[in-house]
């Protein structure tokens, strides 16, 4: 019997995020949102303010704050 790792490359976890399978942020591992911007669709992270979009303009998103409970 053979083990196989689970661990995924930073790129197979962006192609996981960008066709939905995964939902955790590559950077935090909290919630993603998948939002429509001025450039289209995005990928973010409200928790880290991570996004993950196509091309190379960063998109204006309005992202909702997360509250810290005390």
């Amino acid at each position: 019997m053979t083990v196989t790792p689970l661990a995924r490359t930073l790129d197979q976890e962006l192609v996981a995020l960008a066709r939905g399978a995964s939902l955790a942020c590559p950077v935090c591992s909290e919630f993603v949102m998948h939002v429509r911007g001025a450039h289209g669709l995005a990928i973010a992270c409200p928790e880290c303010r991570s996004i993950l979009a196509e091309g190379h303009e960063v998109p204006e998103l309005a992202l909702p704050s997360v509250a810290q409970s005390a």
